[in-house]
């Protein structure tokens, strides 16, 4: 005996045929075997079509499908209507206005009740600690700032307006690198709003620059990073022969004013100074001062990085802003063949190559800047414009002449050992005016111990920085600093003979 499967067509068609139905199919079915005429195949598909089991399985199958586009749908049509009433704005960590908004984040009242919140106390640029006041108390207490937390949504009010912020870190980037952005949203039908707190976040973040000054260099990406801000250093703290920083500080300003003169005519709108002598005489001192003076930010450009090359240093060169303070130290040493095309041999061939471990150290990420491009970094058809470019070195003789000349460095200073008169008003500077606890001597005043300090010192022997270093061993002092600056003198003496002795 044979059993046939029952199918789902057989199923449904019992479905539909049962019911008050069935006696009229039986009857039909009877008529049909007593006639033996050939069965009709119209009904059956009718009957399948409209079956209630089929068109239910249909109406699912349709809903299924739908759903999501209807889901679409609402979605854009509820970000058309957010993007209608808010006002938003992206920042990223590496622009301008990102530093101004998270100093006027970090300093509203908001995040002291926020319930998600990051707290930091580095004083890195990219994030505000440095900003908010810590237990003004407790003078060794370190300072502490709120910040929006990561990927959480905060809501508070400006200017009686609804606004969202978010912070978000991309970590798509070169090599896996977390690059972090600000969401700001405004509940306002107008961009003035937005335009009314970026001038607001800005102006808090300038107000904040009267005492600073921010230090940038370039990261593993060849972009430029704020490393910290700086206190600005008094230009009266610099103590070289008279009239040197000043007439540096008044060439600088008139270069700044004078962005107009330049543009009619046509010359290049950049000023260039090198500053050469010995380590130690006030070079990366007077720089770091003058910034300040001028108010600007500082751009350290490493010449010696690791893969530091002619097509990176232009790019970095090309990306300073219009105003600040390039520096370019030891330019010197930036290279491993020398930046002098005197040092050719005379027959105008190359140099030999250096030694196996030197070719190895280069190959291995060292520096491969030439003279080349660094000449066409400083005033190439790509350099910025608007910047103020310090150079300094130690064997100025040994630079090339085509480096120094006006145009790339405008201006020469010469950094040479102190004077007594130097050595003077160094003493001078470092300990006026007297406090209650400095034991100046009785019957003495501090110029006439400055007098006598400065009698002690060799003429042109000594460095400033080697001088300031023995006068931090009597910072509370003054007059033991005087009373024991000669015995000072022939020990270092003693010294500089038993280093030639041993060299």
């Amino acid at each position: 005996m044979e059993y046939s499967q029952p199918n789902l067509l057989g199923f449904m068609l019992a479905n539909t045929m049962s019911g008050p139905s069935m006696d009229a199919t039986a009857n039909a079915t009877s008529s049909h075997n007593a006639t033996s005429t050939p069965p009709s195949s119209s009904g059956s598909i009718y009957s399948l079509l409209f079956s209630p089991a089929l068109l239910k399985y249909a109406k699912w199958v349709l809903m299924g499908t739908l759903i999501p586009y209807l889901q679409q749908i609402c979605t854009w049509l509820y970000g058309n209507a957010l993007s209608s009433m808010f006002v938003s704005a992206s920042f990223t960590e590496y622009d301008d206005a990102y530093e101004w908004m998270m100093t006027w984040l970090a300093k509203h009242p908001k995040w002291r009740q926020a319930r998600q919140v990051e707290v930091t106390t580095r004083h890195g640029c990219n994030h505000s600690a440095r900003l908010i006041l810590g237990d003004e108390t407790d003078p060794t207490a370190r300072n502490f700032s709120y910040i929006p937390a990561l990927t959480s949504t905060q809501w508070m009010f400006y200017r009686g307006r609804w606004m969202t912020v978010c912070r978000t870190k991309d970590t798509t980037g070169w090599y896996g690198k977390a690059d972090e952005t600000l969401h700001v949203r405004l509940l306002s039908w107008d961009q003035r709003v937005l335009t009314a707190l970026l001038r607001d976040a800005r102006d808090l973040y300038e107000a904040d620059k009267h005492s600073t000054i921010q230090i940038y260099t370039s990261d593993g990406d060849n972009e430029w990073r704020c490393i910290g801000k700086r206190p600005k250093r008094p230009l009266r703290s610099i103590v070289l022969e008279p009239g040197v920083k000043e007439d540096l500080l008044a060439d600088a300003r008139e270069f700044l004013d004078s962005k107009e003169w330049y543009n009619d005519r046509g010359i290049p709108f950049r000023r260039g100074y090198l500053l050469y002598g010995a380590p130690g005489t006030g070079k990366t001192s007077l720089i770091q001062s003058l910034a300040g003076e001028l108010g600007l930010n500082v751009y350290i450009v490493t010449l010696s990085r690791s893969g530091m090359d002619d097509s990176a240093l232009c790019q970095l060169v090309a990306d300073l802003p219009e105003e600040c303070v390039a520096i370019m130290e030891d330019i010197d040493a930036a290279f491993l063949q020398g930046i002098n095309r005197d040092s050719l041999p005379p027959t105008g061939s190359a140099p030999p190559p250096p030694p196996p471990q030197q070719q190895q150290q280069q190959t291995q990420g060292g520096s491969k800047v030439t003279l080349s491009g660094l000449l066409n970094a400083i005033d190439g058809v790509g350099a910025q414009e608007g910047r103020i470019l310090f150079a300094t070195t130690n064997k100025y003789h040994s630079l090339d002449p085509a480096l120094c000349r006006p145009g790339r460095m405008d201006k020469h200073i010469e950094f040479r050992f102190a004077s007594r008169y130097q050595a003077r008003e160094l003493f001078l500077a470092f300990y006026e005016p007297p406090r209650k606890r400095e034991r100046v001597g009785k019957g003495q005043r501090l110029d006439e111990l400055a007098e006598q300090f400065a009698a002690a010192m060799p003429e042109r022997e000594c460095s400033m920085a080697t001088l300031q270093g023995y006068l931090m061993q009597y910072k509370t002092s003054p007059r033991d600093a005087a009373l024991n600056a000669a015995a000072w003198v022939e020990e270092q003496r003693e010294e500089q003979k038993r280093r030639e002795a041993g060299a």
